[in-house]
């Protein structure tokens, strides 16, 4: 009997911890504390990763180009096709080197604030018409997906989907207050000038607006201007879009294609999802925003009927125009004859998460929401642990062992040039090897061979531009023939190296030097 007595009262505690629990993380200075936290947890964190992390080829296009003097110099880059990234992303980046410190983290705290501007944009947009619980999930879904390491990249698609995210919010409260409307035309301006894809992206907008339109009958002139505004920046700098097009559109080393499509929604929910999975998935997302639009036919009442508590349909289409955005990119590249990669199409992130939390709307109104957020809770203190052990693991040092190794194999042919095979990693070798190593470093570029051998020459036309205004060693392929019988070649497993295939085809005698999982080091001779 008082082992029964004592099982009640053990399960009226757990039961009454329980509902206190729920209590406290229901209530909304919970979930502003939290939202808080995470916003400053993963601020710090991305700061300290930033400050160990090495430029890829593409950031260190954004550390050279940014870096130029004076101002006519940088000018010039640009209207040359060094670069796709807007002037406006680049005023940003120049703005931040100002800013004393490190610029492995000056160039990329804009992307960390554009990833920031994501958290709260999400949780602002669920937050309208769903509780608190909601908005916290959809930011933990976003810290937790492949975006959040586009935070440390110094390119602009964090700035992109952030500029993106708070355009939706301040739509979405069009009418509330009269300085949403000059916001919303700001953000998504502000969105077109840090990356030219964006102008795609207000055709969502459009849509989402135009189902308002028919829903209340009535006409809202100045989102409708702040839509047309906002392209603005797109048109000004199409006269350098079309130059880069007839530099680079013919042998880009991304085409368009349909299977790009499905591979991109793969890569963003990280879960190595085959074609089947991803087009059930994406039909799946088709047929909740087709029963919106018919819900949306047959509700007499126009947009005040529609239940506060949940997303309006004209908020589902803005949400698929989102989501569906990679695959609409996808028509719009073949048709220009343009390139496509995955990472344009990042915009869908917030199609996906938002759209995933919509799904399960019905949660969130239950006391069974407690045990998701916690499940989420769980997983992004993981991940925390995850960053901590390895921001200890990385330690103070910033060298790259592969050129340190690379200068100590080629001390034993001193007189001759180091040639970088891969046009990407002869820029990162240009910027990271040991200083007696950097005048020996040689890139042979010739856009035939590459094109017939790799079946691309973007990479090399690019570092051929950039040589044009930093001092780097591209040296086309005739006459480094003529003035070097012998150097040392490094080779690597794929990542354009043209010039390895090249020497083969052409009987160059190579002698192993070294070789790792990524690369081969030998002497090449005639």
């Amino acid at each position: 009997m008082e082992d029964v007595k004592a099982k009640s009262k053990i399960s009226g505690l757990a039961g009454w911890a329980g509902d206190v629990c729920a209590r406290v993380m229901k209530s909304p200075q919970f979930a502003s504390t939290l939202l808080v936290a995470v916003l400053v947890w993963e601020f710090g964190v991305l700061f300290f990763e930033a400050s160990r992390k090495l430029f890829s080829y593409d950031e260190l296009l954004t550390f050279h180009v940014s870096s130029l003097q004076p101002f006519s110099l940088f000018w010039s880059a640009l209207k040359a096709g060094v670069d796709g990234m807007p002037l406006g992303y680049y005023l940003l980046v120049r703005v931040a080197r100002i800013l004393p410190g490190d610029p492995h983290v000056t160039l990329r705290l804009p992307s960390i604030l554009g990833y920031l501007m994501t958290l709260l944009g999400v949780y602002w947009f669920v937050r309208k018409r769903l509780p608190a619980f909601a908005g916290l999930a959809a930011v933990f879904l976003i810290t937790l997906s492949p975006f959040r390491g586009y935070a440390l990249e110094a390119r602009s698609y964090s700035l992109l989907v952030g500029f993106l995210a708070i355009s939706a919010v301040l739509w979405q409260r069009i009418g509330e207050k009269r300085f949403m409307t000059p916001l919303f035309a700001l953000f998504l301006t502000l969105a077109v000038s840090f990356h030219h894809l964006a102008v795609v992206v207000i055709s969502a907008f459009g849509a989402a607006e135009l189902t308002w339109t028919l829903l209340s009958r009535r006409i809202r002139w100045g989102v409708w201007a702040a839509c047309v505004l906002a392209t603005f920046p797109f048109f000004m700098s199409l006269p350098i879009l079309l130059h880069y097009r007839d530099i680079f559109g013919k042998n880009f080393w991304s085409r368009p294609s349909w299977a790009a499509v499905i591979w991109t929604y793969g890569s963003y929910l990280d879960l190595g999802l085959d074609s089947t999975l991803a087009l059930v998935l994406i039909a799946f997302f088709g047929i909740v925003v087709g029963e919106s639009l018919l819900r949306m036919c047959r509700t007499p009442g126009g947009e005040g009927s529609l239940d506060e508590r949940d997303f309006g349909s004209p908020e589902i289409i803005l949400v698929g125009g989102f989501l569906y955005f990679p695959a609409i990119l996808v028509v719009l590249t073949k048709f220009l004859h343009s390139g496509y990669t995955p990472r344009y199409g990042w915009p869908a992130i917030l199609g996906l998460v938002l759209g995933s939390v919509y799904l399960v709307r019905s949660i969130w109104l239950k006391s069974s929401s407690t045990y998701l957020l916690v499940a989420l809770l769980i997983a992004f203190a993981y991940q925390g642990g995850r960053d901590v052990r390895s921001l200890h693991e990385a330690g103070s040092s910033r060298v790259d062992k592969r050129w340190t190794s690379l200068a100590e194999l080629s001390h034993s042919e001193p007189n001759i040039p180091v040639v970088i095979g891969s046009p990407f990693a002869y820029l990162e070798a240009a910027e990271y090897s040991p200083p007696e190593l950097r005048g020996r470093l040689v890139e042979v570029v010739d856009a035939d061979n590459a094109t017939r051998l790799v079946g691309a020459d973007t990479p090399d036309k690019t570092n051929r531009l950039l040589a044009q205004f930093i001092p780097l060693q591209v040296e086309d392929l005739a006459a480094f023939q003529v003035a070097h019988q012998k150097f040392i070649l490094r080779s690597a497993n794929g990542a354009y190296d043209w010039f390895t295939q090249y020497l083969v085809e052409r009987r160059y005698h190579l002698s192993l030097l070294s070789k790792d999982a990524g690369s081969s080091l030998y002497i090449a001779e005639r």
